[in-house]
């Protein structure tokens, strides 16, 4: 059979498979790139052993990385139930650990990977053992840098892209050691829709974020019912940040953590035993809309041994239990905590109002386009500008790139009718430009009104060949960047009169907010020096920052608002003298939670925030007005200026 026939026959494979079973959700394109398990031999039928069949998927999805840090390909699981024996992790042939692991499943309550009861390896609670294993892969330096064990875990701070979506993972009965997801991603990577269960006798921790290092990721609308520790995260790098999150039936903890930065928003907790344990001074915890019942007297909300600072936290008897109502704890009031002391100098003072991530839209396949059925070919090295332009203008509701590299010369303008860019984990890269495609102009331009666009999975690469923006909003529709990527980019400049802006898990460039719409993100990784974001009049409400390197993080100006709940700062080397990680001018209002993480000497903020103050005035937050964190500080809130709030506003 000729290569072109053999092709054809997968095409068809593919588009068996990956298209939906009647009244299933339509989830993947057949010609996306996306690898389904069904293709490796995986039956999903709840008897035959599928262990070594999604581990080859993941294997084949595996993208050269010589040159940069996130190519991948999603490994696809149609309704089943996925029968497994053993861990599945990503390794190569001669062992070696990999990152980029993309898992999706048809839905959430479609898609059960489940481990045998009393499965070979799961029977010790001292020594865990995970049913889904993430790991680093390792582009630079040695296995052991930093203290990690690469060799041995995997560990390391080259975990991108690793990404556990739309499905249960079940971890059978008589297992005590199981681990439902033994996690570490770096920068973007995201848990979503899942569920994870344990059965009688089963489960040491549903979610493990303990080996070297977690973060920074995001975990959103995941449900946890029983084992020993709901979530168990560790180490003082690089965040971890939790949203729409609901954990019963824990014996020991529902969230525990060991030393790291966690922000979290919107999180139930249902428990008989301790809902949350901030077990090391280091630890710093930023929550908001935290509700935990407790189903038994002898429990506890919080154990906390480090800092705190939440809003909005509610302690719940279990209805209609009256005795014990009588003995239930009183929600602890809002501000900053170190262990169980209140902080007069801090506070919870963010009022922005939370509103979610839109979602994606997902019409029929039938209107959706592929930029490859219009001539783009990925990884040629060919200029796919013309394609992907044919594809906005076909009248598609969805355009996608099926998963490689393409090559642009000139901008590319997204028509109102288009509401979503999936690039399947695709990069964009200009290889050449016209002379109109100036660097000040976006890679993609947002100029019109209508309904909401999404532009998600892909990459906006630009090293080595000089500055670019990447997105340009300059309409007044909703733009949602959600597991994007901005390399040697500025990620996005909204203008004066763009619209809302929602990002959600990304790693950027600089950013530029002009105009008064509001800005949510969740997950916000941005690296690089001058200034990260230049908020110019805007309302800013950021769940989770990392930042890296020499930089002033917000520039907060002409009336913005801006409030950090939680995240690290890691400058890594020497800051420039007098550079504040935080600028605030007259007018405009700042606040701001996070941990500092430092490990080179004199590698720290001397001013942490800067108050322009009104009439001239100058206040100046430095290090030592800080409490420690090594040799690095903590900062657990605090909003600048200082005059009380008139109120909490309405949405922007």
């Amino acid at each position: 059979m000729s290569l072109r026939a053999c092709l054809a026959a997968l095409a068809v494979a593919a588009a068996s498979l990956l298209s939906p079973l009647p009244g299933f959700a339509v989830v993947l394109p057949a010609d996306c790139g996306a690898l389904n398990v069904r293709n490796f031999g995986a039956k999903g039928d709840g008897r035959h052993d599928d262990t070594e069949a999604i581990r080859a998927a993941m294997l084949a999805a595996q993208v050269d990385q010589a040159k940069v840090f996130w190519p991948a390909r999603i490994v696809y699981f149609p309704a089943g139930t996925y029968r497994v024996t053993d861990t599945l992790a990503k390794r190569d042939a001669q062992g070696r650990y990999l990152s980029s692991m993309s898992l999706m499943g048809e839905a959430r309550d479609r898609v059960r990977i489940k481990l045998d009861d009393a499965a070979p390896g799961y029977d010790q609670p001292g020594v865990p053992k995970a049913v889904i294993y993430t790991s680093s892969s390792l582009l630079g330096g040695g296995p052991w840098a930093g203290g990690k064990d690469y060799i041995n875990k995997g560990e390391g701070n080259d975990a991108y892209g690793n990404y556990i979506e739309d499905m249960t993972v079940d971890v059978g009965r008589g297992n005590p050691g199981a681990v439902a997801i033994d996690y570490i991603a770096s920068n973007v990577g995201a848990i979503r829709r899942v569920r994870l269960v344990a059965g009688e006798g089963s489960g040491r921790t549903a979610l493990s974020m303990e080996r070297q290092w977690p973060g920074p990721l995001l975990v959103s609308d995941v449900s946890i019912e029983g084992y020993a520790r709901g979530i168990a995260v560790k180490h003082r790098e690089y965040s971890v940040t939790l949203e729409k999150l609901h954990l019963s039936g824990q014996t020991e903890v529902a969230i525990r953590n060991e030393g790291n930065s966690i922000a979290m928003r919107g999180v139930d907790i249902e428990t008989g035993a301790l809902g949350i344990l901030n077990i090391a001074p280091e630890g710093l915890i930023v929550g908001e809309q935290v509700t935990l019942r407790l189903t038994r007297a002898q429990a506890a909300w919080a154990d906390n041994r480090g800092y705190m600072t939440h809003r909005n936290v509610r302690v719940l008897p279990p209805a209609p239990d009256d005795a014990l109502a009588a003995k239930s704890q009183p929600s602890p009031r809002d501000g900053a905590y170190f262990r169980s002391q209140r902080l007069p100098d801090f506070e919870a003072g963010w009022e922005l109002p939370a509103l979610p991530t839109p979602a994606p839209w997902s019409p029929p396949l039938s209107r959706w386009a592929s930029v490859v059925q219009f001539g783009a070919r990925p990884d040629s090295g060919e200029d796919a500008t013309t394609a992907i332009r044919m594809a906005m203008r076909s009248g598609a509701e969805v355009v996608y790139f099926p998963s490689g590299r393409y090559v642009i010369s000139d901008s590319i303008d997204v028509p109102a009718r288009v509401r979503r860019i999936d690039g399947m984990l695709s990069s964009i890269t200009i290889d050449k430009r016209v002379a109109s495609f100036a660097r000040e102009t976006g890679m993609f331009r947002v100029a019109t009104d209508g309904e909401p666009l999404m532009i998600e999975r892909i990459a906006l690469d630009n090293e080595g060949r000089g500055a670019q923006l990447g997105i340009e909003h300059a309409g007044m529709r909703t733009l949602v960047l959600q597991d994007f990527i901005a390399y040697a980019v500025a990620a996005v400049h909204r203008k004066a009169f763009g619209g809302r802006l929602f990002l959600e898990n990304t790693s950027v460039g600089p950013i530029r907010l002009d105009g008064h719409e509001g800005v949510w993100a969740t997950q916000l990784n941005t690296e690089g020096t001058g200034v990260r974001i230049v908020n110019n009049g805007a309302p800013l409400s950021i769940l989770g920052l990392k930042s890296e390197q020499n930089a002033t993080v917000v520039d907060n100006q002409a009336g913005a608002q801006t409030e950090v709940i939680g995240g690290l700062l890691y400058l890594v080397n020497v800051p420039l003298p007098g550079r504040p990680a935080f600028v605030n001018h007259p007018g405009a209002r700042l606040t701001v939670a996070y941990a500092e993480s430092s490990y080179v000497p004199n590698s720290t903020y001397q001013q942490h925030v800067v108050d322009m103050g009104a009439g001239g005035g100058l206040r100046v937050v430095a290090a030592e007005q800080l409490p420690p964190r090594g040799t690095a500080r903590i900062l657990p809130g605090l909003t600048l200026p200082t005059v009380p709030s008139s109120g909490a506003p309405a949405a922007p």
